[in-house]
């Protein structure tokens, strides 16, 4: 048995705590990556009995999965921009607002859009610094054709993405003036921006910025954020199994591949067919060396070493140690101080974003 369990009440807790931190701005629920492992349509379902009516996505295929999941009337945001035929067609299928950031997106979704009798709303994507979809603050005139030449594009928000919210409020700040500043240029021109949206998770709670007319919120959620400090948010989402087996080891002896423990007492374990295929103890691999990455993985890792660290699950509520390597389906813990017998459950701290969607999401 395995399942990734979700406790509701820890969700509408941190529905409450976002609202409070946002002075009640509307909120986009970003469900994107599986709803950041909690599963999207019950995640979906539960935002929606909590009185969510925006819902954003990166895949065109999970806008239609929420239309066939019976989400009809809520707005669904595409959050990137794509000139990509198959992208598009499932975007005006499925109703969904699309992201336009780029000169190329607007020309091919008002095409198809025409061709399709249908005027879609879109927002306009602003790159303030993040590098990846966008127009360019700079590109004023590019943005402005959109309202006066794409007929079959109507302009509901405007919107940017802040990549260093948990890093930099100053250069998080600058990104800010940058979207209102294009906002306003718009307004000028004669033409409305419509809904103004900025903040994620980091940019809430690490940031003091305005909400805008919007906050876009995935991870914190499921009180899980990369910003600093007591948030108030509750994290849910924890790896539930059993006990396979209990039995004593002599000491002297390896446990696991290596062996990268060796009993020194004899001692009793448990093993738990939970493994890094499951998604425990797996984490994002190391992406940049620069002289200051390179110097911070070092010196955690040194930390890490200096204080022996070690690795802990939870059975019959108490803490055991994980012993040895985790293998790829397995995990064996030392239960030798407590009553432990095979069937018991087991708890595992794990980031849902690893956990494979071939394990079920149990709502609680």
């Amino acid at each position: 048995m395995k399942r990734l369990v979700i406790e509701e009440e820890k969700i509408i807790h941190n529905l409450e705590v976002i609202g409070e931190k946002s002075g009640g701005a509307p909120l986009i629920a970003v469900l994107k990556a599986n709803a950041y492992g909690l599963g999207m349509l019950p995640m979906a379902d539960l935002l929606r009995r909590q009185g969510v009516k925006r819902f954003g996505v990166t895949e065109p295929e999970d806008a239609v999965a929420l239309r066939d999941g019976g989400f009809l009337d809520e707005e669904i945001l595409m959050l990137r921009s794509t000139a990509v035929k198959e992208d598009i067609e499932k975007i005006l299928s499925s109703t969904a607002t699309a992201a336009i950031g780029s000169y190329d997106a607007a020309v091919a979704v008002n095409g198809m859009a025409e061709e399709a009798g249908m005027v879609v709303d879109v927002h306009v994507e602003i790159d303030t610094g993040m590098g990846r979809y966008g127009f360019e603050p700079s590109e004023l005139e590019r943005v402005l054709s959109v309202f006066r030449f794409m007929g079959n594009l109507h302009v509901t928000g405007m919107f940017t993405h802040f990549p260093s919210a948990f890093a930099s409020p100053k250069a998080t700040r600058a990104q800010y003036d940058k979207l209102v500043e294009m906002a306003a240029k718009v307004r000028q021109a004669g033409f409305d921006p419509g809904m103004l949206h900025a903040a994620n998770s980091a940019a809430l709670f690490r940031c003091d910025l305005p909400s805008l007319d919007g906050v876009r919120i995935g991870s914190a959620i499921g009180g899980r954020t990369t910003a600093k400090g007591d948030t108030g948010l509750q994290k849910t989402g924890r790896l539930e199994s059993q006990v396979a087996e209990v039995r004593w080891l002599p000491a002297g002896h390896g446990v696991g591949y290596g062996p990268a423990f060796v009993t020194k007492r004899p001692t009793k374990i448990a093993v738990i067919p939970v493994g890094y295929s499951d998604g425990f103890m797996v984490e994002k691999g190391r992406d940049a060396f620069r002289f200051r990455d390179s110097l911070r993985y070092a010196l955690g890792d040194m930390a890490k070493w200096l204080r022996r660290k070690k690795f802990y699950v939870t059975v019959g509520n108490r803490r055991v140690r994980v012993l040895g390597h985790v293998g790829l389906n397995h995990t064996t813990v030392d239960v030798t101080d407590i009553d432990c017998q095979p069937g018991e459950i087991a708890l595992f701290d794990v980031s849902p974003m690893f956990v494979p969607p071939s394990i079920p999401r149990v709502y609680r």
